[in-house]
C-alpha cells in the first residue's frame, strides 16, 4: 500500500466514508441486505492480550470484525475508516481501529454483489452469479465483473466477462472478455486476444494481440505476438509480427519476423535455433509457411483476422515486388475496420453496465474518460470534413 501523508489520509478517508454513504442510500432501493466485516485491524490493548482472547472476541460478535492484523501493528497504514469499542467475555473494553470495510453477500435473485471500502482511497467491486443461478434459453446473457478504482485520482480498472448459452452441444457456453484502465491520461482496453493501448495526451494507439503456446494443443507448435502502433490519425506507423515455433518441451525452434514501417518498409527474417538468419523476401517457400502457421494457430476470430489480413498483405507486397529494395505498406493493408468494431464493443460493454454501477464516484470516471474519447474523435472526423472541403 502506498503511503499517504497526513493531509491526504484525512482526504481519503473522508472521500471513502462519503461513497460509502452515497453507496448505502443507492442500494436502499433495491431493498438490498448485506454483511458487513471491517478488517485491516490495528489495536495496541489487544497486541498485549493471548490469541484465544482475540479469537473469542471475533466469535463474540460473529466474525464482524476481522482481527488477525492485531499482532503486526507495523502494517497500520492510514487513518481509520471506523473506530470501535468491543469486550471481550469477562466485560474488558478494547478500543480497535480498522483500515477496511467490506460489504458481502448482497444478493438479488440472479446475481451477488460485494464492496471493498479501504483508507487508502481504493474501493472495490465485483458483481457475480449467484449460487445455483442457471442461464437458460430464455435468459442466455450473463455479464459479470470485477472493478477498481481510487477516490484519489482518475483511475480505474474494469473487468468484464459477457457470457453467452449456445445451443452448439460442443460449446455450450461462449464468453467474451472486456477491460478497460485508465491510468494517468493512458487507456488499455481489451477485448479478447485484443489489446487496444490509447495515449489520450498524444491520440497515439499500440494494438497488440498475442496467442500463447499451448503444449496440449497437438495441431499447433506455434505461438504469435503482433503489435502495430497508429498515430492520432489512425496512419500504421510501424508492425511486427513474431511467430516462434516450439518443441514439445516448449522451447524455442524457430522464429519467423516479419516487420512493416512507413518509412523504411517491409522486412521478413526467419531465425533458426542456432542463430542463423534468413531473408524472407528472397525465400518464398519459407515465407509461405509462416503464413501457414499463422493459419493454424486458432486464434480469437477477431484478433485472427487483423493479424492474418496484415501477413497476407505483407507477404503479397514482397512477392510482388521482389526486385525492389524497400516495399511500401500502407493503412490499406491494415485491417483498421476490425481494431475499430473491438473499440466500439469495449464501450458498448462499459455503457451497457455503467447503468446499473451504485458508484457516483466511478460513473464519473467512466463519463470523464468517454467525454474525452468522443471528443478528440469528433476533432478528427472535422479534421476529415475540412479537408474535404478543401
Amino acid at each position: 500500500m502506498e503511503n499517504l501523508d497526513e493531509e491526504t489520509q484525512l482526504i481519503a478517508v473522508e472521500k471513502v466514508l462519503d461513497e460509502m454513504q452515497k453507496v448505502e442510500e443507492f442500494v436502499g432501493a433495491w431493498n438490498a441486505s448485506w454483511w458487513e466485516q471491517c478488517l485491516d485491524a490495528y489495536s495496541i490493548p489487544l497486541y498485549n492480550t493471548e490469541r484465544y482472547v482475540v479469537q473469542d472476541i471475533e466469535k463474540k460478535y460473529y466474525d464482524q470484525y476481522k482481527l488477525e492484523n492485531v499482532y503486526y501493528p507495523e502494517k497500520r497504514n492510514g487513518l481509520p475508516l471506523r473506530r470501535v469499542i468491543l469486550e471481550d467475555d469477562c466485560g474488558k473494553k478494547y478500543e480497535c481501529e480498522f483500515g477496511r470495510i467490506d460489504w458481502i453477500d448482497m444478493n438479488s435473485r440472479k446475481s451477488a454483489r460485494a464492496f471493498s471500502f479501504n483508507n487508502n482511497g481504493i474501493i472495490k467491486f465485483s458483481k457475480s452469479d449467484k449460487i445455483g443461478q442457471k442461464q437458460t434459453m430464455q435468459h442466455p446473457t450473463r455479464i459479470t465483473y470485477d472493478i477498481t478504482f481510487d477516490i484519489l485520482s482518475n483511475d480505474f480498472d474494469i473487468s468484464i466477462i459477457n457470457s453467452r448459452l449456445t445451443s452448439d452441444l460442443k460449446q455450450r457456453y461462449k464468453n467474451d472478455y472486456f477491460k478497460v484502465s485508465f491510468k494517468n491520461n493512458i487507456l488499455i482496453e481489451k477485448f479478447n486476444d485484443i489489446e487496444i493501448i490509447r495515449d489520450l495526451n498524444t491520440g497515439m494507439r499500440l494494438v497488440k494481440i498475442v496467442k500463447e503456446y499451448d503444449k496440449s494443443d497437438s495441431q499447433n507448435n506455434a505461438s504469435v505476438s503482433f503489435e502495430a502502433s497508429l498515430n492520432s490519425n489512425d496512419n500504421l506507423e510501424v508492425g511486427s509480427i513474431l511467430i516462434e515455433t516450439h518443441k514439445k518441451n516448449g522451447k524455442v525452434n524457430g522464429t519467423y519476423r516479419l516487420d512493416v514501417s512507413r518509412k523504411k518498409g517491409i522486412r521478413a527474417n526467419f531465425y533458426s535455433r542456432k542463430g542463423v538468419k534468413v531473408d524472407l523476401t528472397s525465400n518464398p517457400i519459407l515465407l509461405e509457411t509462416a503464413n501457414t502457421l499463422l493459419l493454424t494457430s486458432q486464434m480469437n476470430n477477431s484478433g485472427e483476422m487483423i493479424v492474418s489480413d496484415f501477413a497476407n498483405s505483407a507477404q503479397a507486397k514482397i512477392t510482388k515486388n521482389l526486385s525492389e529494395k524497400i516495399i511500401s505498406f500502407d493503412n490499406s493493408d491494415f485491417n483498421m475496420e476490425s481494431v475499430n468494431l473491438a473499440e466500439r464493443r469495449i464501450f458498448e460493454m462499459l455503457k451497457c453496465i455503467k447503468g446499473e454501477l451504485p458508484l457516483p464516484s466511478l460513473i464519473e470516471r467512466i463519463n470523464k474518460c468517454l467525454e474525452i474519447i468522443d471528443k478528440r474523435q469528433t476533432l478528427k472526423m472535422d479534421d476529415i470534413k475540412y479537408l474535404r472541403l478543401n
